[in-house]
């Protein structure tokens, strides 16, 4: 009977990760230390890092990728938005 048990996943909604950090948090801390090893400046790379992380995460909030992703729709123009192929914000009222 145990053959047959199909084992299912429990963290499924999980984002991918970087060592300990969600993929856009682990960037925005490694990316930096990686150009100061890079550069040998591992201290400012390092330092820089840290301070990145740390703003993403201020601006980021409790909303996540999401949050920024509506907050650049509604607020940016369509031609300087990321997601051109969605309808504009702009227009509050759409008649059919």
């Amino acid at each position: 009977m145990q053959e047959k048990v199909v084992r299912i996943e429990q963290r499924l909604q999980e984002q991918a990760r970087i060592l300990l950090f969600p993929v856009d948090e682990g960037l925005a801390l490694l990316a930096p230390a990686g150009v100061g090893l890079g550069l040998q400046a591992a201290v400012p790379g390092i330092v820089l890092g840290i301070a990145i992380y740390v703003a993403w995460k201020k601006v980021k909030g409790d909303g996540g990728l999401e949050r920024i992703l509506a907050l650049t729709y509604w607020y940016l123009p369509r031609e300087l938005s990321p997601m051109k192929s969605w309808p504009d914000s702009a227009v509050n009222m759409w008649r059919g």
